[in-house]
């Protein structure tokens, strides 16, 4: 039987200049989210094609700590990121994976 385990997803919206914008930015952004990848916070993520928007999974305690993850990272404090969004996801494991 699966287990059910709580997650976040955030769908981060993009600036519409974000391809340049996001440039200087990004080794520290995808640096950070190696960092919380080990620390077993960050679970999945990437821009989607049209680089509309980012969508990120966390597991994390609670939709506070998602918001300070996402308003800490260089592409929201450099405005490459837009807006964001929060849900709570219940995120079935299967023991074998």
């Amino acid at each position: 039987m699966p287990a059910i385990e709580p997650c976040f997803v955030v769908e981060a919206a993009y600036a519409k200049d974000a391809a340049e914008k996001r440039k200087p930015h990004r080794d520290a952004h995808i640096g950070r989210l190696a960092m919380l990848n080990d620390e077993g916070a960050f679970l999945l993520g990437g821009a989607f094609d049209d680089l509309s928007a980012s969508l990120m999974v966390f597991a994390v305690g609670s939709e506070e700590a998602v918001a300070a993850i996402v308003e800490t990272d260089v592409y929201w404090k450099n405005k490459v990121w837009t807006s964001y969004k929060i849900r709570r996801l219940n995120r079935v494991v299967f023991e074998d994976a």
